[in-house]
């Protein structure tokens, strides 16, 4: 499922201009639990973190989307605050299926409503931190979870054609253009365990960072 934030987004992108910056972070609140969002301005991406269980992912955008879909493990770590939709019988009994569509919602209407003088600009370490709260053993959301640092790039003109899963990640990261100057030009994007001198790099201008690749 996803959710369209065309408006979200364009109140998000005033907001970084008037504060002359290329991110901001704002917290929201969903069924009680306090979690935090960094917005980046030149990738159009967005950071989510759940600080009451000190888990954090990276949302995937395409055309103004943001999917609705968790990486296995922050759900599982997180079910309790989600929106219990239905009970479902089994022959083991039940069990209650939660739903991550309130949530979003919840994340959609602080992204409308929030004000300038309700979001700070993110110190460089703060956002390291927030990069390393997003590590998932999921390989289904992410065959490189757990190495959430970006390092390098790397042309694979003698290794096939750029996987999949990796022009998904990075999309994520450094949003849909860059994206398709990967697809389009079989450019793969390397990861690290730990941070990197690039671990930042998706903060850099489009244009400047497809010279750099």
């Amino acid at each position: 499922m996803t959710i369209n934030i065309t408006a979200e987004i364009k109140n998000l992108i005033a907001i970084c201009e008037e504060k002359s910056t290329d991110s901001i972070l704002f917290n929201f609140e969903h069924n009680g639990i306090k979690g935090s969002v960094v917005f980046f301005l030149n990738s159009i991406t967005f950071m989510i973190g759940i600080k009451d269980y000190n888990v954090g992912w990276l949302a995937s955008v395409t055309n103004n989307y943001l999917s609705e879909s968790l990486p296995l493990d922050v759900f599982r770590e997180i079910k309790n605050m989600l929106d219990v939709v239905e009970y479902v019988k089994t022959d083991k009994g039940g069990y209650h299926r939660h739903s991550t569509s309130g949530l979003f919602q919840t994340i959609s209407a602080r992204m409308r409503s929030v004000q300038l003088d309700e979001v700070i600009i993110p110190a460089e370490q703060e956002l390291i931190e927030s990069i390393r709260r997003t590590r998932t053993k999921d390989r289904n959301y992410d065959k490189d979870g757990e190495r959430p640092f970006f390092k390098t790039w790397s042309r694979n003109t003698y290794r096939g054609r750029v996987e999949a899963h990796n022009l998904e990640k990075t999309k994520r990261v450094f949003g849909r253009d860059i994206e398709n100057h990967c697809r389009k030009n079989n450019i793969s994007s390397v990861w690290s365990s730990t941070p990197t001198n690039k671990s930042l790099l998706f903060r850099t201008r489009t244009e400047e960072i497809i010279r750099e690749i």
